[in-house]
């Protein structure tokens, strides 16, 4: 009874003596509030946003998907296209990132999962990096490590609430230090434009076959 008892509390201990590490806010404004937190087992931040968006779910959605719109608002995104459709929840993308010289440019290719939670109807997507999706390109560093979250919550017609989580390496020789300084510029920047893009009349009247709307 002693060695399960014992690898029972091996299992546990993290979570007893490892406290939840707090949020700390790093810029705001334009409605968005960006915090950033340290990773245990990473020097590189955790970055977390909360914002408001003012259309429907199949709208936000539709905007975030919308894989080739990408170089209008996401921050220093140059080139963005879809690479695999698994299904309608499910799909593959590239995406290269400018990088000031004297740095190499970083690309990434991702996978996207969306569902939709059938009592409360909030919508995420998760991304994760897949970095053999395609050949490496010359002078180009490709992301091993990026995970992103989307929380989606109807709050009433056409107001939604959302956070959005991201935890990454850009690889390559940067220091760790140089990218927490800067690290809430590109989701800041980003995560406004998407606030006002949002709003344009091309996702007005898309519809998701898995998208139930919480306030028609």
């Amino acid at each position: 009874m002693i060695r399960p008892a014992i690898l029972f509390i091996l299992a546990i201990s993290p979570l007893i003596i490892t406290p939840e590490i707090p949020w700390s806010k790093s810029k705001s404004g334009g409605g968005v509030i960006v915090f950033t937190r340290p990773v245990v087992g990473s020097d590189i931040k955790e970055i977390k946003a909360t914002f408001e968006l003012s259309c429907s779910l199949n709208s936000a959605v539709a905007c975030v998907i919308d894989i080739a719109n990408y170089p209008k608002w996401i921050y220093a995104t140059s080139e963005s296209r879809v690479l695999k459709v698994t299904g309608p929840t499910e799909f593959s993308i590239y995406q290269r990132i400018n990088t000031p010289w004297p740095l190499d440019d970083r690309d990434i290719c991702g996978n996207y999962v969306m569902k939709q939670d059938p009592t409360t109807l909030d919508v995420n997507i998760t991304t994760h990096a897949e970095p053999k999706l395609v050949p490496n390109k010359e002078g180009v560093v490709r992301i091993q490590f990026n995970r992103t979250i989307w929380n989606i919550k109807p709050m009433a017609k056409n107001k939604l609430h959302c956070e959005y989580y991201i935890t990454f390496d850009p690889g390559g020789t940067v220091p760790a230090w140089m990218i927490n300084l800067f690290i809430s510029e590109g989701p800041y920047s980003s995560l406004t434009k998407l606030i006002q893009e949002v709003k344009l009349p091309k996702y007005a009247n898309i519809k998701h076959s898995w998208i139930r709307e919480k306030h028609p």
